[in-house]
């Protein structure tokens, strides 16, 4: 693996702890490091780290909020 690859994914605890738990990913890296854009993929989705995620988070806590107000009025 290239040293800066391994760097980055040692510096980063969510990929250090995703690489853990996926260990397969070592392999995939090792052999090909332009996997890392799909390593990147799939961890913002493990973790909800993608823009819908977060986007729909932030709506459902506008809407709880919403639903409180409407309780308390």
């Amino acid at each position: 693996m290239e040293y800066f690859l391994q760097q980055k994914l040692i510096e980063d605890k969510k990929f250090k702890k995703y690489l853990d738990e996926n260990s397969n990913y070592i392999k995939y890296l090792n052999r090909n490091p332009d996997a890392y854009k799909e390593f990147m993929r799939e961890m913002k989705e493990y973790y909800k780290e993608r823009t819908t995620d977060k986007l729909s988070d932030a709506i459902n806590t506008i809407d709880i909020i919403s639903s409180i107000l409407d309780t308390l009025n």
